[in-house]
């Protein structure tokens, strides 16, 4: 189970928007695959796997452009909104990745290097009206292979903690964390206030650590 960092009543907003971002990006003039790559590694999808609130309902699609253009080589260029959308591939990729990332915790980061934006478009045609958790069982796949890790390590990276820090938060030895994420120890025999600690330090509950 992954941490949720906003509550899922601002999911509907935040999909819409990438979305629309992404959508109204290409039909801009911005290469795909170039302007979702400035994405994933920008303050906007920063700032909303953080929850941060001005970034979940204070910004446009609009202003999400503008603010991911205005940060790279294009600085200074403002892009004026369009009054019709087509919600193709482009908007349906947007949206079913913000899903996703809410969802599994992940940042957008991680999700396009196990499950890259062109991938995503390749599947439109076969799911843009399919069922949304039969993505979501392709993607899970993807991160699988490329992040094979422990419950432990995956909630610690999408909390944005090092090993370090966590072991500091919690009061646990550094070598615990090591032991329970590389597997050496079964986090699932692990002391109670152990794991305790651990879970609150890292906001989510103790079941969610047990493998």
């Amino acid at each position: 189970m992954a941490i949720k960092s906003y509550d899922e009543s601002y999911l509907p907003y935040v999909a819409e928007n990438v979305g629309t971002m992404f959508e109204y990006a290409v039909a801009c003039g911005c290469h795909p695959i170039q302007f979702w790559r400035t994405f994933v590694v920008s303050k906007v999808a920063v700032e909303i796997e953080k929850g941060n609130p001005r970034y979940l309902v204070g910004y446009s699609a609009i202003d999400y452009v503008n603010i991911i253009i205005n940060t790279t080589r294009s600085q200074g260029k403002i892009f004026n909104a369009k009054s019709m959308y087509n919600r193709d591939r482009y908007y349906w990729a947007g949206w079913i990745l913000a899903q996703y990332q809410y969802i599994s915790g992940y940042s957008y980061l991680a999700i396009d290097k196990a499950l890259p934006i062109i991938k995503v478009l390749d599947m439109y045609d076969v799911l843009h009206e399919a069922d949304i958790n039969k993505f979501f069982d392709i993607a899970d796949s993807y991160l699988k292979q490329c992040h094979d890790i422990t419950n432990l390590k995956r909630i610690r990276l999408a909390r944005g903690l090092s090993q370090a820090d966590l072991a500091r938060i919690a009061d646990v030895d550094i070598r615990s964390i090591q032991s329970y994420e590389q597997g050496a120890n079964n986090i699932n025999k692990a002391r109670a206030d152990k794991l305790y600690r651990i879970s609150k330090a890292l906001g989510c509950c103790m079941e969610d650590l047990m493998e």
